[in-house]
């Protein structure tokens, strides 16, 4: 995870740099490996999460164009999700899969996974998480302003992931779209900010 402190502004110039040295691998190691089977929803895994804290997260949410651009959506809904090991199994297999689900079939154990693009399948994986209505108080979503930037205040301490998924740019080219996640491990009344949310499939990485 990378951190800039408070005092330092967050440029494309800045962004391209910590990509650069190491972001993208850092994203994929952040967080151990998922189960290989489903696991038992466990509500004492969420409990911490549930009260109001004293720390705050703040950053910028977007895609790197193949130009080098950093293409954001202004609106976008930006999720903050615990990280247990029932959200891990999820976002392993369903957010980050290449396969899921069609859009509107419930999932089930003998279900199919039918191919779609990564975009569609990380809508459909939130879509999913959101009609689990035993996870859903201790979600918490807010949305990017035009620049991508967002900010979560009274957070509890805890590992968490921050996904949001853009549907393509705001400027007037075509932009990329895909979906931009972090994971955060954030110390009670901690603020980290600046932080860097994105993907790694362009020349920033």
């Amino acid at each position: 995870m990378t951190i800039l402190r408070p005092g330092q502004r967050l440029s494309l110039g800045v962004a391209v740099l910590l990509l650069a040295s190491g972001l993208c691998l850092s994203q994929g190691a952040a967080v151990e490996s998922s189960p290989a089977s489903p696991p038992v929803f466990n509500e004492k895994e969420f409990v911490a999460y549930k009260q109001k804290g004293h720390g705050t997260l703040a950053g910028q949410v977007f895609l790197g164009a193949s130009s080098g651009k950093a293409i954001t959506q202004a609106g976008v809904p930006v999720h903050l999700i615990p990280v247990t090991k029932y959200t891990r199994y999820w976002f392993d297999h369903s957010a980050r899969g290449t396969a899921c689900s069609s859009p509107g079939d419930p999932p089930t154990a003998n279900a199919t996974p039918t191919s779609h693009q990564p975009l569609n399948c990380a809508q459909e994986a939130l879509r999913q998480l959101d009609s689990d209505k035993r996870i859903l108080p201790y979600l918490r979503t807010t949305r990017a302003n035009p620049t991508g930037h967002f900010w979560f205040t009274k957070i509890p301490a805890g590992r968490y992931y921050i996904i949001s998924v853009i549907e393509g740019s705001s400027q007037k080219e075509d932009g990329p779209a895909g979906i931009a996640w972090l994971t955060v491990d954030l110390d009670a009344a901690e603020k980290a900010t600046n932080l860097v949310v994105t993907d790694c499939k362009s020349t920033l990485c």
